[in-house]
């Protein structure tokens, strides 16, 4: 029984020596952290004092590239622009020339006209002043009693511009007269 006693003093005293030492080292942590901290409020109200009183900046971005923005996109932009065809308009009267273009009635007041013309497939499409018609973006002028007069921009040159107007008149049937 005394090598049990022997060895339940010594673990005793083996605990007591852990518990004190972990004890003392958890102290002197909270000292270090309580003597750390107080320094650091300090440095941090001084700093927004120092702040406060410091001159404000303000970008100014005139003048000055977009740092952001890249340098290749726009050179690789202007090469397809230049590249790129003309797509095909999207208003089916911009695609055959004014001559194929058949009149085949107008109706309203002078102020107020529209024609019907149709095109080689037999469609029909109403023409108000101001509708794109024809290969040369060809612009409807006026619509008279009897025709539509259409006005085309055609480029002969590279800078040079004519001006064209058309007319596609109205075809009167036989016995028929036109008021």
């Amino acid at each position: 029984m005394k090598k049990n006693n022997n060895a339940a003093c010594i673990t005793a005293i083996f605990l007591v020596l852990i518990s004190i030492i972990w004890v003392s080292g958890t102290h002197a942590t909270l000292k270090k952290v309580t003597a750390t901290k107080a320094p650091e409020q300090k440095d941090i109200t001084t700093t927004a004092a120092e702040l406060k009183a410091a001159p404000s900046y303000k970008y100014n971005p005139v003048g000055k590239p977009d740092p952001f923005k890249p340098y290749i996109v726009d050179e690789i932009s202007a090469r397809k622009k230049l590249e790129m065809p003309k797509a095909l308009p999207i208003n089916p009267l911009q695609r055959a020339g004014i001559e194929q273009f058949k009149l085949v009635g107008i109706a309203g007041y002078n102020h107020s006209r529209i024609a019907m013309v149709t095109d080689v497939k037999g469609k029909f499409y109403p023409i108000f002043v101001g509708t794109y018609i024809g290969l040369h973006n060809g612009r409807v002028v006026e619509i008279l009693q009897d025709r539509v007069i259409v006005e085309e921009t055609i480029k002969a040159e590279a800078k040079h511009a004519k001006t064209r107007r058309g007319a596609i008149k109205l075809r009167k049937e036989e016995g028929e007269v036109i008021p």
